[in-house]
C-alpha cells in the first residue's frame, strides 16, 4: 500500500461503513462531533480524519483502525453502530471557543474606545466595526464546526452588520437608506441556500 492510496482507502471505507450502518453524513458527523462538511470531504478523499477520530469511528463501527487503511478486506463487515466510550478528561467546547473569540473582539473594541476617549475623541466606531468582524467570525466558525442550516443566519447577520457599518460611516450624508439593501440581500442568500445541492451520498 503506497502513501497515496491511504486517503482513497479511508474515503472508501468510511463511505461503505456509514452506508452499511444506514447513517447519513449528518448523523455520522453528529456522533463524532464534526460537521457534515468534514465527513463529505473525507469521503471524497480531499482530507483525512485525525488519529483520534479514526479511533472513534473504529469503535463506532466495531472495526479496527487498520480496517480504514486497507483497500481490500478478507470478509465484508456489516457495520453495527456502537456507542463511543468517552475517555475521561477535558473536552474543548466549540461554543466556548466561539464565545471567547467574540468576547475578544468586543474587548479589543472597548480598549480602543477608551484609548480614543482619553485622547479626546468620542466615537462609537470601534464597536460599530466590531459588529461585522464578529459576524464574519460566526461565518468562519460555522463553516468549520457548524451545520449547513445555520449558513443563512450567519451570512445575513454579516450583511446587516456590514450595511450598518457603511451607513454609520456615511451618516453625515444621510445614507441610512443603505440598510434597505439588506432585504434583497437576504432574499439572495435564502435562494442560494435553498438551491445549494447538498453532497450526501
Amino acid at each position: 500500500m503506497s502513501r497515496e492510496d491511504i486517503p482513497k482507502n479511508i474515503a472508501k471505507n468510511i463511505t461503505e461503513l456509514r452506508k452499511s450502518a444506514g447513517m447519513t453524513q449528518a448523523t455520522l458527523a453528529e456522533k463524532l462531533g464534526y460537521s457534515d462538511k468534514s465527513i463529505s470531504k473525507w469521503e471524497r478523499g480531499e482530507g483525512m480524519p485525525d488519529v483520534i477520530c479514526l479511533k472513534n469511528m473504529a469503535e463506532l463501527f466495531g472495526v479496527t483502525v487498520d480496517y480504514f487503511l486497507e483497500s481490500e478486506h478478507s470478509s465484508p463487515v456489516t457495520a453495527e453502530v456502537r456507542p463511543i466510550e468517552k475517555e475521561p478528561g477535558y473536552v474543548i467546547s466549540h461554543g466556548a471557543i466561539f464565545g471567547v473569540s467574540l468576547a475578544g473582539v468586543f474587548l479589543l473594541a472597548a480598549i480602543v474606545f477608551f484609548i480614543l476617549k482619553q485622547c479626546g475623541i468620542s466615537t462609537l466606531m470601534p464597536f460599530v466595526i466590531a459588529c461585522p468582524v464578529a459576524a464574519l467570525l460566526s461565518i468562519i466558525f460555522n463553516s468549520i464546526w457548524g451545520k449547513s442550516r445555520y449558513t443563512f443566519f450567519t451570512v445575513t447577520l454579516f450583511i446587516w452588520a456590514l450595511l450598518f457599518l457603511l451607513s454609520y460611516i456615511l451618516r453625515s450624508h444621510g445614507m441610512w437608506s443603505l440598510m434597505l439593501l439588506g432585504f434583497p440581500a437576504m432574499l439572495v442568500v435564502l435562494l442560494a441556500c435553498r438551491f445549494r445541492k447538498k453532497i450526501d451520498n
